[in-house]
């Protein structure tokens, strides 16, 4: 059994750490290979890669799920995906791929709260109100 000391154990933490964000953009022509990405599509990466990196990045050894850093994520105009209507974005299949991908490969529970949010909420609202307004048109 090896024992290291608590300076190599930092410096080892650290590599760890370093390497995990140097993870390389997702390849698209993989994940779609029927699929080149759009100009609109790559800079939905770019903006979102440079986010993730710059906001949350930096505060990953919180304990804490980052609130704070949700109303920024909804300033990208990512968050709610392929959602149309309501005030989403209406990115495209790819566009919101790329989006989840990004944001999980920085942060995984931001990724999930991402996903949850836009299909669990707003799909599902977005059902129902479509849903509602068939059954309950409107009477005047």
């Amino acid at each position: 059994m090896i024992v290291l000391s608590s300076t190599d154990r930092d410096n080892a933490e650290k590599k760890v750490k370093i390497s995990y964000f140097d993870f390389p953009a997702m390849n698209v022509s993989v994940a779609f290979p029927q699929k080149t990405p759009t100009s609109e599509e790559q800079a939905v990466r770019k903006r979102v890669r440079e986010f993730m990196e710059k906001e949350v990045t930096p505060i990953m050894t919180e304990a804490e799920f980052p609130f704070y850093i949700i109303p920024k994520l909804g300033a990208l105009g990512v968050v709610r995906g392929s959602i149309k209507g309501y005030g989403c974005p209406g990115l495209s299949i790819t566009a919101n791929a790329i989006a989840t991908a990004e944001i999980s490969r920085v942060d995984g529970s931001c990724g999930t709260f991402n996903l949850v949010h836009t299909y669990l909420g707003m799909f599902s609202i977005g059902k129902m109100s479509l849903a509602w307004r068939r059954f309950h048109p409107k009477t005047d």
